[in-house]
């Protein structure tokens, strides 16, 4: 037999959420709240500390200003409706893994060696290729799209991305 489920006048249909306003301004609040809290309750706790930038922070902020990101930015994603998220934010708030199952792991991360990785497109195709990481920047032209990322961790990024378009390579190797 078939279930055929009528909703009720009083659902709301999945489609009809929350504006955006009113979604950030209630966690606003939610954090505002909690964030008293936990300042009142840490003021006797941490009235002798000094606040200084840990030295992984500073090294990935360098990192990434010496990063050399040679792209061209692809119009067609150029204009988001927010300025992009700080790049040590971004750089920071990553899930890798391999090194452990919290967001204060990335440290780690950048002892994950990353030379001599290969790429190998195989099977189908008329042109099989093997390319390494300097043959990927090199035979395609990089461009830079901005996009916007809201996960369902509650969070929203707006960052840029570097690459080339999948199409490229599926292109080379036919």
């Amino acid at each position: 037999m078939v279930l055929i489920r009528v909703p009720q006048r009083w659902e709301i249909a999945e489609n009809s959420i929350s504006n955006e306003a009113a979604f950030f301004n209630r966690r606003r609040f939610m954090k505002s709240i909690l964030g008293a809290g936990v300042a009142i309750a840490a003021t006797p706790i941490l009235s002798g500390c000094q606040s200084q930038a840990k030295s992984s922070d500073l090294d990935l902020a360098a990192a990434l200003e010496t990063l050399p990101l040679d792209a061209t930015p692809n119009p067609a994603f150029a204009n988001l409706d927010r300025p992009l998220t700080r790049r040590e934010l971004a750089g920071q708030y990553n899930n890798f893994y391999e090194f452990g199952g919290n967001k204060s792991i990335w440290p780690k991360a950048q002892t994950l060696p990353t030379e001599d990785w290969k790429v190998e497109v195989t099977g189908l195709v008329s042109n099989p290729q093997t390319y390494d990481l300097d043959d990927l920047k090199t035979k395609f032209s990089l461009e830079e799209r901005r996009y916007r990322f809201r996960c369902v961790e509650a969070w929203s990024m707006a960052i840029p991305w570097l690459g080339f378009p999948m199409k490229a390579i599926i292109d080379a190797v036919q």
